[in-house]
């Protein structure tokens, strides 16, 4: 997924309680604590994370997740003539493992190449943000002042002028009461990795939408469909067989198949956006062997 520009510096609070804010004695994050465990987070989890170093509140978490429907994602310089070129190395040099892949779950090795290029670029753009700060600094999503600070936000990325403000407060007010829900949802997903011992969810990071690894899978999909390709005891997706068969498992399991349809469903599910969808296809056609090259 791309990282979305913004200008401006972010404010970050670091630390249990350190962040003054309108109400007396209150910090960000431990209002963002109290919004986690309101919403069946584990407060033994939550009040680890706010122990932990890393954990900060983060401004920029709250609009960008929020507002990022209004601005629209161009995904077409995946599929120019340097992704194809990284894909067809990739997947030269990854010749075995994607080859088994493609025995297990069907999904062609340019498939997987094309979506892991378009993800983090092989790896080498995986986000350097605190995943756990991401969810817990969208909890505030729904306050006023960001309510209002993420409308203003909307307003002038669109060039909207005052008369659709109400309309615009509106959409701003629906997509962060689901922001809330959705962070929370995260939060407890990373609390269940951190029972299962496969990841350590304290020091994850991430991109700001709180994603990580070469598959840029969020904590849900890790649990959901994160597969130990090594066998090692562990599932890091940052390892690559660990990456590779991840992403084949979760095209499999959500409808890849023959069709170019099925195709483009399974994909969409990855990601909900045509232009996504278009892009890792149009990458991986484009990096498919030639007919006159010679057998891998």
């Amino acid at each position: 997924m791309s990282v979305l520009t913004v200008n401006e510096p972010p404010h970050v609070y670091q630390g249990d309680d350190r962040a003054p804010s309108q109400e007396i004695g209150v910090t960000h994050l431990s209002r963002a604590a109290r919004i986690a465990r309101q919403h069946g987070v584990d407060s033994t989890f939550v009040a680890s994370l706010l122990r932990t170093p890393q954990t900060a509140f983060n401004d920029r978490f709250v609009r960008i997740n929020v507002t990022n429907y209004a601005q629209k994602t161009d995904y077409s310089h995946n599929y120019n003539d340097l992704g194809v070129r990284k894909v067809r190395e990739f997947v030269d040099k990854h010749d075995s493992i994607l080859t088994l892949v493609d025995s297990v779950y069907s999904v062609p090795p340019e498939v997987i190449a094309s979506l892991l290029w378009v993800e983090s670029k092989h790896g080498t753009v995986l986000g350097k943000y605190h995943v756990a700060s991401v969810y817990l600094s969208v909890l505030l999503s729904c306050e006023p002042e960001f309510l209002e600070q993420n409308t203003a936000s909307v307003m002038s990325s669109m060039g909207l002028d005052s008369t659709k403000l109400d309309s615009v407060q509106k959409v701003v007010e629906r997509k962060a009461v689901k922001k809330v829900a959705w962070a929370a949802d995260q939060l407890k997903a990373l609390a269940e990795i951190d029972k299962r011992g496969t990841l350590n969810p304290y020091t994850l990071q991430g991109s700001w939408a709180g994603a990580f690894g070469m598959t840029q899978f969020l904590p849900s999909s890790y649990l959901s469909w994160a597969v130990d390709g090594d066998k090692n005891g562990a599932i890091d997706l940052n390892d690559l067989d660990d990456a590779i068969f991840s992403v084949a498992n979760y095209l499999k399991t959500n409808g890849w198949g023959r069709s170019t349809a099925q195709q483009r469903a399974a994909v969409f599910h990855y990601n909900n956006s045509q232009a996504y969808v278009d892009a890792v296809l149009t990458l991986a056609q484009r990096s498919r062997p030639r007919p006159d090259a010679p057998p891998r």
